[in-house]
């Protein structure tokens, strides 16, 4: 149960530090307009910090799922997923301002 808990935490946290470019992508044609420009000035503004979250909490899936021998092929499958989508939103956020 820890490992799903801490997996949404990470998705969570990367979709927060991916707000400023990926936020109004997908906010604003649900109608969430305010929503996403708030996620996006948030984000911007706590980008390095909440890069760092991202990292610990991912980081801490894998303690969880490897260093502890979880055998339930469901949370591993569920960390490779996070994973990807992380590594998904941090080349999609460094490709946006140009790093990339």
């Amino acid at each position: 149960m820890k490992e799903k808990v801490s997996q949404i935490g990470t998705v969570f946290s990367a979709f927060v530090m991916a707000g400023c470019c990926l936020g109004p992508l997908l906010l604003v044609p649900l109608g969430l307009t305010g929503v996403a420009g708030t996620l996006a000035i948030f984000s911007t503004k706590y980008q390095l910090i909440l890069m760092v979250v991202t990292f610990i909490f991912l980081g801490f899936s894998f303690y969880l799922v490897y260093g502890r021998k979880c055998t339930k092929k469901s949370s591993v499958v569920g960390l490779w997923i996070t994973t990807i989508l992380v590594l998904g939103m941090f080349a999609y956020t460094l490709m946006s301002k140009g790093y990339l």
